[in-house]
Parts: C-alpha cells; sequence; structure tokens
C-alpha cells in the first residue's frame, strides 16, 4: 500500500526554495533534509501528472480498443431551413452517406412560394436521383436537420439584404 502523502510537504511544496528552507529548516521546524527536500518537493508539485501518466498506460496495457467495421449503408440526409417545426421551409437540401463517407449533396435550395405538395414532389426526385446516381435503393430519408433560416447561404437570399 502507498504511503500516504505528508501534507506538510504537500503545502510546503508550493513555497519557494528559499521560503521553504527558512520555514522548515534549522531555524523553522527543523523537518528540512537536503539530501530529500529537493525531490520530495518536486515530486509533490507534479504528483497529479505522474498519477494521471500512471493511469493512462496502465488503462493502454489493460484494454485493446477492438474495431468492428461498419457496412456502407446508404443514408439520405434531409436539411430543412426553418425556424420552427410549424414554420414554413425556407430552403431544402440534401446530402448522401455511405456508411461513413458523404458522397453526394444537393445543394439548399429556396421554397419560396412552393406548396407542401411541390416539396414532396422534389424530395421524391432527389431521392431518385440519390439511387439512380449511385446505385443504391433510398426509399426515405434517414434523418432530417432543422437549421435556422439565419444560417442560409444561398445567393441572393431575400432574408439577406445586401
Amino acid at each position: 500500500m502507498p504511503r500516504s502523502s505528508q501534507e506538510k510537504c504537500r503545502l510546503c511544496s508550493k513555497l519557494s526554495a528559499e521560503v521553504a528552507r527558512q520555514r522548515h529548516g534549522s531555524e523553522g521546524t527543523g523537518c528540512w533534509d537536503d539530501a530529500l527536500c529537493h525531490q520530495r518537493r518536486s515530486y509533490y508539485r507534479s504528483r497529479e501528472l505522474y498519477n494521471k501518466s500512471r493511469r493512462l498506460k496502465r488503462q493502454s496495457s489493460e484494454s485493446t480498443p477492438l474495431q468492428v467495421p461498419i457496412p456502407p449503408v446508404p443514408a439520405a440526409v434531409l436539411h430543412l431551413y426553418r425556424e420552427r417545426v410549424d414554420a414554413p421551409l425556407h430552403a431544402i437540401g440534401a446530402e448522401l452517406w455511405l456508411g461513413q463517407e458523404k458522397k453526394a449533396a444537393i445543394e439548399p435550395v429556396h421554397c419560396l412560394g412552393l406548396t407542401s405538395r411541390q416539396v414532396a414532389t422534389y424530395l421524391q426526385e432527389v431521392l431518385q436521383v440519390f439511387s439512380h446516381k449511385y446505385d443504391v435503393a433510398i426509399a426515405k430519408f434517414a434523418a432530417q436537420v432543422e437549421l435556422d433560416p439565419s444560417r442560409c447561404l444561398i445567393e441572393p437570399c431575400p432574408l439577406h439584404f445586401h
């Protein structure tokens, strides 16, 4: 079992060497030992770093991370630019991912004046383009990302008056 740290030595390690010698030398408490105290003070100042590196070495030797390959499953992600769920769409965009790799992106387009039926038809066309171009079957969007219209990058944009 490791020796417990001495509080007096820990506090002493925070002092400069001169002040520590005065307080703990022959004029002070008398516990100062030139042969031991420099090394002990250094240890107490760096103790957390030593312990942290020891823990990391122990963890790395105990566990080896296993890697399991992820199959390249196609996933379409829909980007919706709107303030709230019940707010009208400002713009829409899409991305196609195969596993962990982004394969394609449909740049955002404004939805000004489009009906919900026209937006739905456009999104079906996006899925068909992804399916045909990459020869994968994509029936629906795997995820939706809601973005604030202020992040719209389309130029010109009715929200950004220049």
